[in-house]
């Protein structure tokens, strides 16, 4: 829900069922086509989400799976969303994408998905658009539905996070830190790599110190990390969530 060093290696999930758990919830949703026109719903204030005092029991993943599902699928007609949605697990994977993106590692193993086939081995405009499809699958997501889900799920998710080995932590503060990360993506109109073996690396020092998640931006381009630091400013706003050092909660304890 690793990452290669390679320019055209494979992308990482996180962002997409990650453009927050907010956006974990419910971001998702791939195809080349237009999206497909918004219609708004009503959001209940962010007060309304709340943590229960103890965890609602998981059911188990086929039940569990099928509870997401139909919470998600809606959000989006597009075949690879819901070919995505077709993975098994998905409390646990969307759980581990959220933690794993909050703490700038890769989300790959997690959510799997690759970038179109290519064969530049530089970041080309060519490079960037293997992206395209990815990055137009959350753009075309309506924040307000994404919100929507993220409550509904909110308590399987949190317990799924708390079972990940954060008991007692509330999942509204790693889902604000990853679409923080998201937020504050670097963004480059030119990025140059260099060779060191098989492996391509920034020549710029200062974005090859960058994190894992930075890093998977950067090889996606300026216009789909463009996309995607508005979705999770968006989804963000839907839910309630400052993107400050100290985020506000949608559901304290």
């Amino acid at each position: 829900m690793s990452f290669q060093l390679t320019v055209v290696g494979k992308t990482w999930t996180g962002i997409l069922l990650a453009l927050g758990a907010g956006a974990i919830t419910a971001i998702v949703s791939i195809q080349h086509a237009r999206a497909p026109e918004r219609r708004t719903l009503p959001v209940t204030p962010a007060a309304a989400v709340s943590s229960p005092d103890e965890d609602v029991p998981l059911p188990p993943a086929e039940r569990s799976d099928s509870q997401v599902r139909d919470t998600l699928v809606p959000l989006s007609p597009r075949t690879i969303y819901q070919d995505w949605l077709g993975a098994d697990h998905l409390l646990e994977r969307l759980a581990a994408t959220i933690v794993a993106v909050a703490s700038d590692e890769s989300p790959n193993r997690h959510i799997p998905i690759s970038g179109r086939a290519g064969s530049a081995l530089a970041i080309s405009d060519r490079s960037y658009a293997r992206y395209d499809f990815f990055a137009n699958v959350i753009a075309s997501l309506d924040e307000r539905k994404v919100a929507a889900a993220y409550r509904a799920l909110h308590p399987l998710l949190e317990g799924a996070y708390h079972l990940l080995g954060y008991p007692e932590k509330p999942l509204d503060r790693v889902t604000a830190r990853a679409l923080r990360r998201i937020a504050n993506a670097p963004v480059r109109d030119e990025v140059r790599v260099r060779q060191a073996g098989t492996l391509y690396f920034f020549e710029d020092p200062a974005l090859e110190a960058q994190g894992p998640v930075e890093k998977q931006f950067l090889r996606m381009g300026p216009r789909n990390t463009q996309l995607l630091k508005g979705s999770a400013r968006e989804i963000a706003a839907a839910l309630g969530m400052s993107l400050e050092a100290k985020p506000a909660l949608v559901g304290s304890r």
